[in-house]
Parts: C-alpha cells; structure tokens; sequence
C-alpha cells in the first residue's frame, strides 16, 4: 500500500474514529484484525468473531484467534465475558440478550495486550412485520446455478414514526427431508454407530449408482439467505411499507416449506457498513462468514493507529413466520423432483436381507435438524 494511503488511512482513524466504514485491502496488508458482532435482543445464541488477515493473492484468508479476551460492556459498568468455543468464535453467556435504549460496547483484548473497543451503540423497537405472503413464478428462481419454479416472498410492515431508521432483512427455511444420506457406489451400514458408514461395493462403484437412504427420525433441511437486504426509510418514513421482497424460494419438493423472517433495526453505522459490501458484492449477510472485502467499520486501537475491520452491530429484531403451500397443480412445474443436486433420488432395492434397507441419522447441525420447527404445518 502506498504511502500516501496510510497517510489518508490515519486521517480517517482519527477524525472520523472509524464511523464511516470504507474499503481496506486485506490482499496487499499483513496482519490485519478483523472482529465482528451483532448482539440483539432476541433470545438466542449471540457471538463474537475475533480473527486476522493472512495476506495472499486471490482471496482473502483468515485465522482464528482463540486466545483473546472479548467483552461486552453494557451502561459502561456491567461486563458479559466471551466464551472462546471453536474457530475464533466467542460465545456471549446463555440468556444474555440486549436491552432497548441501552448503551452497548465491545471490548477485545488480546494475549499481548492490544486492547480494542468499538464506539457506543444502543437499540430502539423495531416495529413488528405486520403480513408475509408468497407470489408462485414458473421460473427465474435461482438454485444451484440452475433456474426453477418457485416463489417469491415479500413482507409487509408500518415503519415508525421516528427519522432514519434501517432495517435488514435476513430468512431461512424448513422443508422435509425424505433421506438423510447418500452413498456413492455403495451402501449404507448403521455400524459404527452414532453415524453409520458407506460401505464401498465395486458393481455399484462401475455402474456410478448412488443409493438413498431415509431419516430414523423426522428431519428438516434448513436454507439460508444468500444475499444482504436492507433498506433506509428515507422516502417511507412512518408510512406502510408494502411488498417488500425478502427472497426467493425454489420448488424442490411437492411438500410445504416454512419461512422464517427476520427484521432488524440496524444503527446508521451498520447500515453504512453492510452498503458498502453490496456495493462491492453480495455475500450471506452472516457475520459468521468472512466478508467478500475488507471494511473498517466501527472498532479502534485504542492506543495505535491501525486499521480493524469488522462491525459491532447492536440491533432490534423480531421474527415471524409463513407456511408456505405449494401449487396443488404441481406436476406441471415440477422437474427438478425429488432429488439431491440435480439427481434423481434411488433408494436401495429391497431384497430377502429383511434387515435392509436401514434408515441413517438426523444430524444436528445448522443445516438439519430433528426438532419440528415451529409453526410447521403437516
């Protein structure tokens, strides 16, 4: 980087403290921190990533830091300590949730003693999402760089009366999963338990068969929100906002699928610093993932002048959610069908051995799930 950048670069450090986010090029700079969070005051698991730049060409890449001491100082006296619990994660304590109209900052002091805090942030209600409803479209809805029927969602909402507020939207969704695993050129066995294996059989390994297999259990596959949305009520102040378009839904399956939206009320800081990435490009929109750029946003040394990237996002959120049905006449749209990533899905043949074929685990993790989401409709 040139020196005529740094110099720019300390300009901003210290006149703007770091308020307005702006681009910082991660591929050209060594040893940049990189910390974000976004504490809200739902009831839910709240974390803190704290990791550092590793300067290569092409992407950018990243370590964890687990070692870092990382606090949330709330009203400027009570203190809620960080857990470090895997890949430069810091897990809040369990129950911890932020008030409304209560100061919030974020402290992260690491084993050499670098100490960095992010400026104050508080909350305000957000208003609550007043409808979701669902319009079919019989393609254009993109899935695995494929084009299908689906459907788009939209929200509706009354925004407040008070000036400049921002909202980001995020969503995610539950459809029935009929297997739960897939075994290429083989078949599946329940020993070694808990997960079972595939077991490699050369006939099925020449002829390319994979075999199917279904849930112990019920179980759900959970999707995620690809993109960042968000919007300012500059031209909507205090006024209905009608038909706001959350996201895209394919049709993989004749089953329903439920919608779970979110609806955050972000502060101007982290509004600016999620433009800026859509800006550049679109990414998940998850904290938890690493940005496509790099953005100082709102967190400084406090006794150096360096560049940190990241945001310290405080925000008010409240969810609902939609079933949504699919078209009862389905099999006119209906080709991607019952498969996984574009296959149509086999499941193992019957045969004298009565013990077969067995069924495979619901796993627990962000992607599935065995606990009947809520509001799920049979």
């Amino acid at each position: 980087m040139k020196p005529l950048y740094f110099a720019f670069l300390a300009c901003c450090l210290l006149f703007l403290a770091c308020v307005s986010p702006y681009d910082l090029d991660f591929n050209s700079q060594s040893n940049i921190l990189f910390i974000e969070a976004d504490i809200n005051d739902f009831d839910e698991n709240q974390n803190v990533i704290v990791k550092r730049n590793i300067p290569t060409e092409g992407s950018p890449t990243f370590e964890s830091i687990n070692d870092a001491k990382v606090i949330i100082l709330e009203n400027n006296n009570k203190e809620y300590i960080g857990e470090n619990k895997t890949e430069g994660l810091y897990a809040l304590p369990k129950g911890f949730k932020a008030k409304t109209n209560t100061p919030y900052q974020l402290k992260v002091i690491l084993s050499g003693g670098e100490t960095y805090l992010s400026s104050v942030e508080q909350i305000t209600p957000t208003p609550k999402i007043d409808s979701i409803y669902a319009n079919f479209v019989g393609s254009g809805v993109e899935h695995d760089s494929k084009k299908l029927p689906g459907h788009d969602i939209f929200i509706d909402l009354t925004d407040s009366p008070a000036k400049d507020d921002y909202y980001l939207w995020r969503y995610k969704y539950y459809e029935k999963k009929d297997y739960c695993r897939s075994c290429d050129g083989g078949r599946y066995f329940t020993s070694p338990a808990p997960l079972g294996r595939c077991v490699d059989e050369a006939f099925l390994r020449r002829a390319n068969i994979t075999y199917d297999y279904g849930c112990s259990r019920p179980c759900w596959k959970i999707f995620y929100s690809d993109k960042i949305n968000i919007m300012s009520d500059q031209l909507s102040n205090g006024k209905k906002i009608r038909a706001r378009k959350i996201g895209s839904i394919p049709l993989l399956q004749e089953s329903g699928a439920l919608v779970e939206v979110e609806q955050h009320k972000l502060s101007k800081a982290a509004f600016d610093y999620f433009n800026i990435i859509i800006s550049q490009t679109q990414n998940t929109g998850s904290l938890a993932d690493t940005p496509p750029v790099g953005l100082v946003g709102n967190l400084k040394n406090i006794n150096n002048i360096e560049p940190v990237g990241g945001i310290f996002s405080v925000s008010s959120k409240t969810l609902k959610t939609y079933f949504l049905r699919r078209p009862e006449r389905i099999v006119d749209y209906f080709y991607y069908g019952l498969n996984n990533n574009g296959r149509r899905t086999q499941p193992e043949p019957t045969g004298n051995d009565t013990t077969r074929p067995p069924q495979a685990p619901c796993l627990e993790d962000k992607y599935s799930t065995g606990n009947r989401p809520f509001g799920w409709i049979n």
